[in-house]
């Protein structure tokens, strides 16, 4: 039975989902899954906000799947709670570092069995995957997360649930807990026709209500509004490990201080795909106001997606900004994300709205002495990023989810008031948020007091003076709290700020996730079915297993640990295989037949064989005509039995492996029984051509644009997009369309979409780096292949595709040292299915490298796996998708199809590994081509699991060597139909 995997985009926005998930499935079964159940619990002490999320998923089809849950969280925010059923009882989770995560969750769902990962992708945004959903049951998630909620106007803390969905709910519910308010709360609801009461509980200080409602569709806009004393801040301590640690939040009274206006203002404008469902109307809610405040002032627009175009320049008086808001208006939001195609101008500063995510190029914007303010309406943004490049260039983040435009308007007019650390203290440590970060009117912070009593003293000014101080009194005894994990905030809260400085702090973050049982950019929650998984793959279990695990794994923990592997090991092997096959230097020979010859038999005709004696002979009598040396799969000819005495076929070791003497001897009128194939050999001096086939899929929107008037094709292109927009198909075939007019410029812009539609999606970024490379777009063909290698650490396919693609852009060093990685990649042996086989192409690489660049450096392997063998005809298949089988074959001028059940031919051709799961690749070399036609073909077999990823994309690297010179080509298609053949390209050497 196929695994579907399917994809569930749930947006949690204000706290709480904001519309209902996105079932897409590639069958098109996309209403056989759905949540059929939600229930949230909501607990709020203080300011900080406990969420709990139960959802349930049922698969009421005839098939076994696979769910995705992708979902942002609002800034500062991660996930600390996963869960999932297994066996009908649900199972908490347990950190793992990310990348081990994936190799575990990947082995384990290959054996059919219950895992489940959450991880962190770009930006604030987390990904579940759920496998298996069996046909007609459920699955249960359950997602947890704490958060500090924000003063707004008034003495009030806000708390947002959002609930908009497309279908009914078999049951939603939501239950909500305030405790220990200052006053009662009040709570108002927009989009339900009943009031909602809160209901004191007295025992326990704190209202509660519930809302449970069946077989209906959801659309909640629930607001509760806490009120508190400004002036009494909230702190509260906890005893641990003979320390306190603490946690605060106090108000403060800015003191407002006016920035000098600007004259002139760079507004970039991220246009790119990502982008698209932008908060237009708090966003230009912000522009309208900061116009007004400005008056006049001159405005220099710059759309940034897959390039960075300056645009018209504005001039607002009165704020009157009436023409630029036409223009923003009328954006197109088209291509992938490239920050590093920014360039400054001269402007007095710079606002730049974005989600903050650079899907094709590093995220280092270039250093400027202006003010920057990045602006987001997004959820799914990249908090981190904004924040931080906003510091450390004199502006400040907006995030237009979490504030008004009235508060967002004094981050613009007025200077930013820092917190500037404490006042000196041996007593305190590990205090955070860090010094020197922008606050706003409320201030969290938290840390770890040495003594259980003591006064802390925090600072806060403008630039580096200190205009504010705040005394705070830590009483452990009186501050204590059992309703907050204190602990867990203070972590987080260090997270945040290490997070700023990802690339600096990447250890440290990774041991704090892993302790705290944290989400982090490098740390994911797993869950696994029974403990033998748990020790096989040395991860500490839940609290549920704990005894079980220690009590089997003191026993047998050594014998059961799942064993790692790499392919460096059978580097040895394999190069000796080729070693053996390229010193034969087989050459191949056919026989010209006397016409009207009775009496034909079959014979066997030999090949050259590379030696330094003399030629291999080849013998016949009447009765038996016999072959010394030949190989196990050669060419059958026919001859009469009474003419063939015999043939000698000399060989060399010249390097260009032409035979230096054939000879025929007969006793009849045939004098040439046996000689070299017309055209066998290869020392002519024209070059090899090869010719790709044209890639021109039988698509209606690709009718529609063949018909379409050269001038309005890509605006046909947008408007066809409307419904295609989440299909990378449509992006791969309309891009090739546009590559092929000759528009190389729009074709790429088109094609770096799909770097939009997929969080942390290695087969589409695999995709691209084919396309890229096959384009000579090399810096993007190298951020996305190093992209995919960062993702992908334990695949030795994506360090082989990063050395290519750093090949193709001179980094021959950096490309040999990629290879080497490759082969020394560990992976769970359990895999080998996925990753063995690809030495035999690696070391051909290794080989090609060193023989082309005698300069490299190589002291990382040993040479005698570096020795050149010199190859007339190399081609390998590669293609992006895990568990497919696509197979390469070759059709050589004889008539021979060299394949995966026929690896050798009367060429003397020898053929790789065939993969049957993984990426492949497979490969195919002849050391000694003849002169002819060979066809480059491959078969679809299909694949073994359904994705959103539209289907597989095969690229074919052909390397064709001439009197020493070798040329490459490299061609992109995808695979239609299962089972269907395509031709690929055909070489006339």
């Amino acid at each position: 039975m196929k695994n579907i995997r399917i994809i569930i985009v749930l947006l949690f926005v204000n706290f709480s989902f904001s519309q209902s998930p996105k079932v897409t499935i590639k069958s098109g079964d996309t209403l056989k899954v759905k949540m059929n159940k939600m229930i949230t619990n909501v607990k709020i002490v203080g300011n900080i906000a406990y969420t709990t999320t139960e959802m349930h998923f049922v698969n009421t089809s005839n098939r076994q799947m696979e769910a995705a849950l992708v979902f942002p969280l609002p800034e500062g925010v991660t996930v600390s709670r996963y869960a999932i059923d297994i066996n009908g009882k649900l199972r908490e989770s347990v950190p793992v570092n990310k990348n081990k995560g994936k190799q575990v969750f990947e082995a384990i769902e290959h054996r059919r069995v219950d895992p489940g990962l959450l991880e962190k992708v770009d930006g604030n945004n987390f990904k579940t995957r759920i496998y298996p959903i069996l046909p007609n049951t459920e699955r249960i998630v359950v997602i947890g997360y704490e958060q500090a909620l924000l003063q707004t106007e008034g003495n009030q803390l806000d708390y947002h649930i959002l609930s908009t969905f497309s279908n009914a709910l078999d049951r939603f519910e939501i239950n909500i807990d305030i405790l220990n308010p200052s006053k009662k709360p009040e709570i108002h609801q927009e989009s339900s026709e009943n009031n909602i009461v809160l209901t004191e509980n007295s025992f326990t200080n704190s209202y509660q209500t519930k809302i449970i409602k069946e077989n209906y569709k959801p659309n909640e806009n629930i607001n509760i509004k806490i009120p508190i004393n400004k002036d009494i801040p909230n702190v509260y301590c906890q005893n641990k490990n003979e320390q306190v640690y603490f946690y605060g939040n106090i108000f403060l009274n800015k003191q407002k201080i006016t920035r000098k206006k600007p004259n002139t203002i760079a507004l970039i404008w991220d246009n790119s795909l990502s982008c698209k469902n932008r908060d237009l109307n708090k966003e230009f809610a912000l522009l309208d106001a900061y116009f007004k405040n400005l008056n006049q002032v001159r405005v220099q627009l710059y759309y940034l997606n897959y390039k960075f175009q300056k645009n018209e320049s504005f001039e607002i008086t009165n704020g009157n900004w009436e023409a630029l808001k036409s223009t923003l208006k009328t954006a197109i939001y088209d291509g992938g994300t490239r920050f590093s195609e920014i360039q400054w101008g001269t402007e007095d500063e710079i606002l730049f709205f974005t989600d903050g995510l650079s899907s094709l190029s590093s995220s280092d914007l270039p250093k400027t002495n202006k003010p920057l303010y990045t602006i987001s309406s997004l959820a799914s943004s990249d908090f981190a990023y904004m924040n931080y490049q906003s510091l450390v260039n004199k502006g400040a983040f907006i995030n237009l989810n979490q504030i008004n435009t009235n508060e967002a308007i004094e981050e613009l007019t007025y200077q930013k008031l820092k917190f500037l650390g404490i006042k000196e203290n041996n007593f305190i440590t590990e205090l955070y948020p860090i010094a020197g970060v922008n606050v706003s009117n409320n201030f969290n912070f938290s840390g770890i007091s040495l003594k259980k009593q003591q006064e802390l003293t925090l600072l806060f000014g403008y630039q580096n003076e200190i205009v504010l101080e705040k005394t705070i009194v830590l009483d452990a005894e009186k501050a204590a709290t059992q309703d907050i994990d204190i602990e867990k905030l203070w972590v987080q809260n260090k997270i945040s700020s290490l997070d700023l400085q990802y690339d600096k702090n990447e250890e440290a973050i990774e041991i704090l996730g892993k302790k705290y049982g944290i989400i982090t950019r490098n740390t994911s929650l797993i869950v696994l079915e029974t403990v033998e998984d748990y020790i096989r793959y040395d991860i500490v279990p839940p609290v549920e297993l704990k005894a079980a695990y220690d009590q089997i794994a003191k026993q047998n923990k050594e014998a059961m640990l799942a064993q790692q592997k790499n392919n460096w090991i059978n580097i040895a092997q394999y190069n000796k295989e080729l070693d053996d096959w390229w010193n034969k230097n087989l050459k191949f020979v056919s026989t010209k037949v006397p016409k009207n010859k009775k009496d034909n038999k079959e014979v066997v005709v030999g090949y050259g064989y590379s030696r330094t004696n003399a030629g291999e002979t080849i013998k016949g009598d009447a009765d038996a005509p016999t072959v010394t040396e030949a190989p196990s799969l050669a060419n059958n000819i026919t001859t009469s039995k009474s003419e063939l005495q015999e043939v000698v076929v000399s060989s060399s070791n010249d390097k260009d492996g032409i035979a230096d003497e054939i000879t025929s001897e007969a006793t009849n009128k045939s004098k040439e029984v046996a000689v070299i194939a017309p055209n066998a050999m290869s020392n002519t001096t024209k070059k090899p051509k090869t010719k790709v086939t044209s890639w021109s899929p039988d698509r209606v929107y690709l009718k529609v644009l063949e018909q379409t008037p050269a001038e309005n094709k890509y605006a046909v292109y947008l408007e066809l997009k409307e419904d295609q927009e989440n299909n990378p198909n449509y992006y791969f075939d309309v891009a090739q369309y546009f590559y092929r007019l000759g528009q190389r410029d729009k074709a790429l812009q088109i094609l770096s979409n799909i770097a939009d539609l997929g969080l942390e999606n290695h087969q589409l970024y695999k995709t691209l780096t084919y396309v890229f490379r096959q384009w000579k777009s090399f810096d993007d063909a190298v951020f996305t292949a190093s992209t995919v290698a960062k993702w992908r650490t334990i695949e030795p396919q994506a360090h082989r595709d990063l050395a290519m693609a750093l090949e193709d852009n001179k980094q021959i060093q950096a490309a040999f040292d990629e290879l080497i990685k490759a082969l020394k990649t560990n992976y769970l042996q359990e895999m080998s299915g996925q990753y063995e086989g690809i030495e035999d192409i690696i070391l051909m690489d290794l080989n090609r490298l060193s023989a082309e660049n005698p300069s490299l450096n190589t002291n990382q392997i040993s040479k005698r796996y570096l020795n050149s063998k010199p190859i007339d005809i190399r081609i390998i298949l590669n293609w992006n998708m895990m568990d497919t089988d696509i197979d390469l074959h070759i059709i050589e001028p004889t008539g021979e199809e060299c394949y995966y059940a026929h690896k050798e031919t009367a060429l003397g051709a020898r053929f790789s590994k065939d993969f049957t799961q993984g990426y492949g690749p497979e490969q195919y070399l002849l050391r000694n081509a003849v002169k002819g036609k060979y066809q480059i073909k491959t078969n679809y077999f299909g694949e073994s699991s359904l994705t959103e990823n539209g289907p597989s994309t095969v690229m074919v690297e052909i390397y064709t060597s001439k009197n020493g010179k070798t040329e490459k080509k490299i061609h992109t298609i995808q695979l239609g139909k299962v089972k269907e053949n395509h031709n690929l390209a055909e070489i006339n050497f």
